[in-house]
């Protein structure tokens, strides 16, 4: 598929396939093109070209229910500041048809360690604790597919060890996972596939079986970073380069 805007190619002639537990990892500088990628798979906006296929059948053929199909999370949280915590997960849960809406939405607080926050509206929320919430929100309706835009941003240590290990269970259950990081070594023990998108293109998709992480970040670092611009992508730490700035491209 191809997405272009006001003339500029945001993805051009991508071509990417995930079969059902399965996770495909997406790496790639700001502005790659990474965070349309994960638009346009969702169906939020149309790609200019090619199509996106769900089981065999465009995603405009399958009306509003395929969304019912997917977990997604983005830059923008999706989440209602003016509503609480739980009534947050309570309406998402209810617009997927989730079966015992409450029970399920208040299993989902406990489990994002937000239990003392449930009572209190999103606005009040740091970072992580919106980031956590927004996650809940992607897995409230067990989803099958995931599409996850830098779900490992703002988490700390024991966050991060908590995703890691839940992304797992849900890959041991049959959900496809579309990961989107920068720090792609969190996520590498998780993936199947790996590809690096510059400028809008896939000029890289491996095997992670065939590759270790080394010999990934080595080629990462080739085509991702133009010769003589070391100084301005900072320091390579597993990923490199700062989170959102695609968001707006």
């Amino acid at each position: 598929m191809t997405r272009r805007v006001d003339g500029r190619r945001l993805l051009d002639a991508v071509t990417l396939a995930i079969q059902p537990g399965q996770t495909l990892l997406i790496c790639g500088p700001n502005g790659a093109g990474k965070s349309t990628l994960l638009k346009v798979a969702a169906g939020l906006v149309p790609p200019t070209a090619g199509e996106v296929l769900y089981d065999g059948r465009p995603v405009s053929r399958w009306g509003p229910g395929v969304r019912r199909r997917l977990g997604t999370l983005f830059h923008e949280s999706l989440l209602y500041d003016e509503l609480t915590v739980l009534d947050n997960l309570v309406f998402a849960a209810r617009l997927f048809g989730v079966d015992d809406a409450r029970r399920r939405a208040e299993a989902l607080v406990d489990e994002v360690g937000l239990r003392l926050a449930a009572r209190e509206p999103v606005a009040r929320l740091s970072r992580g604790m919106r980031q956590r919430l927004a996650l809940a929100r992607a897995l409230v309706h067990q989803p099958e597919v995931l599409l996850l835009d830098e779900p490992f941003a703002g988490l700390d240590a024991r966050w991060t060890a908590w995703l890691t290990e839940r992304l797992a269970a849900e890959r041991e259950r049959g959900t496809s996972i579309v990961l989107v990081a920068h720090e792609w070594r969190w996520a590498w023990p998780l993936a199947d596939r790996a590809a690096v998108l510059v400028r809008g293109r896939v000029e890289c998709l491996v095997d992670v079986r065939e590759w270790d992480a080394d010999r990934f970040g080595s080629e990462y670092r080739r085509l991702a970073m133009p010769a003589g611009s070391a100084g301005e992508a900072g320091t390579e730490t597993g990923g490199w380069g700062a989170a959102g700035e695609e968001a707006r491209s």
